[in-house]
């Protein structure tokens, strides 16, 4: 985790293998507790359980741009 200005302000434990990105944060904070209530949380498209799991009302997650197929060929 950093700030905007890139100071880090935690840095996790590392993991062996093979791991999904939610799924660390989920081990380091776990989502019963009220971590991001009070901060602005920014996170790519690698947390999309983010805002049912966890409570706060700053959890930016961007959408998912969609993709060109035979259905959609101009997606918007």
């Amino acid at each position: 985790m950093s700030l905007p200005n890139k100071f880090i302000v935690f840095l996790g434990r590392t993991f062996t293998g093979h791991n999904h990105d939610y799924s660390m944060l989920k081990q380091e904070f776990p989502p019963d507790l009220d971590w991001f209530t009070d901060i602005n949380v920014r996170v790519d498209l690698g947390y999309l359980g983010i805002r049912s799991n966890y409570h706060g009302d700053r959890i930016d997650i961007p959408t998912k741009k969609p993709r060109k197929s035979q259905k959609n060929p101009n997606p918007q």
